[in-house]
């Protein structure tokens, strides 16, 4: 029995269940009892897939029904990346349940202020190996991708570089357009220090909005909600190609070494 653990924000939702639902390797998918899953799930079965969901406490005793290869999942907040102590605090409770249960875990995050940056020292003593996104810089070093917007637009270098050319640009994934209320509190302008509003992003520099195309359909509202954007804070929209490959490459490289053993 081998099982991979994924813990991560739920900006990946999409991500995560594009990969989960075309490995034919996995034997179950275990979704952890919890409202921040609720749509990961919906978005597997929609794909025809039956997750088995269930409270942390429960999922030990089912994985000895299989000796297969297994995936559970816990995802966290959007927006945690704001709050840099409750985001480590989090992901550091579910990362020490989830070590328990299985052989590897793979991080849905980017360096994201460098909350989890001493994540895998801390947790060395587990002997469960634990990796975030990764990335191929340019000098050739594997570095953890600096967030999400990198991860879906191919990566730090080619994040930078489109930086360059688009630094009046807000991005936009479909997650993000989706949810970017629920992620920016707005409206709580305590919790963040601003006011998440047109008159400051202008006064940020902001003057565009990309819509950053992954490939992947699960967000029907995606340019819809892009346009609404736009309207309401008075951008230009652009779009700027996307992809899975980072995360399809950090996912195949963790992958591949829980499952080495098994295929001797």
């Amino acid at each position: 029995m081998t099982v991979l653990g994924i813990v991560g924000c739920r900006i990946f939702e999409d991500e995560i269940t594009h990969l989960l639902a075309n490995d034919p390797d996995i034997d179950r998918i275990y979704i952890i009892e919890n409202e921040e899953n609720n749509g990961l799930l919906n978005k597997l079965e929609a794909e025809g897939c039956k997750p088995v969901v269930l409270p942390f406490y429960k999922v030990k005793a089912d994985l000895r029904c299989s000796n297969k290869f297994s995936v559970i999942v816990q995802l966290q907040g959007m927006g945690l990346h704001v709050a840099p102590a409750r985001l480590k605090h989090e992901t550091y409770t579910n990362v020490d349940i989830m070590s328990r249960l299985v052989d590897g875990i793979l991080l849905f995050y980017g360096s994201c202020g460098q909350a989890l940056s001493r994540i895998q020292r801390n947790f060395a003593h587990t002997r469960c190996p634990i990796k975030p996104l990764q990335d191929r810089d340019t000098d050739e070093s594997i570095k953890p991708v600096e967030d999400c917007i990198a991860a879906a637009l191919g990566g730090n270098s080619h994040y930078r570089e489109i930086l360059k050319s688009h630094s009046d640009t807000f991005f936009l994934t479909p997650m993000w357009a989706v949810n970017w209320k629920t992620a920016f509190r707005v409206g709580d302008k305590l919790l963040l220090g601003f006011e998440f509003s047109p008159e400051y992003l202008r006064e940020l520099g902001y003057r565009k909005v990309a819509m950053v195309n992954t490939k992947l359909s699960y967000e029907s509202d995606f340019e819809k909600k892009v346009e609404e954007f736009a309207h309401d804070f008075g951008f230009e929209v652009i779009e700027l190609e996307g992809s899975t490959e980072v995360v399809q490459k950090s996912y195949n490289q963790m992958r591949s070494m829980l499952l080495r053993p098994l295929k001797v």
